[in-house]
């Protein structure tokens, strides 16, 4: 997926919390959006956001992989 035109931090799922003054991680995943945490450093963010997305769309992926198998 691309990156929203409204992006500032240029990591997907990452934005800047004016309120805490961190880094705010999240993700999306089947219509559920995730709250990863706040973070002072937008690499922490980065990273666990990655994280997140391994994590989540990479067994998404193998079980739609496998159920496209026994079909």
């Amino acid at each position: 997926m691309k990156l929203n035109s409204n992006n500032k931090t240029g990591v997907k799922g990452v934005c800047w919390s004016s309120q805490k003054k961190k880094y705010r991680a999240q993700i999306t995943f089947k219509g559920k959006v995730y709250h990863l945490g706040f973070y002072d450093k937008l690499e922490d963010a980065a990273k666990a956001r990655k994280q997140a997305e391994e994590k989540m769309f990479g067994s998404f992926v193998a079980e739609h992989t496998i159920e496209e198998r026994n079909f």
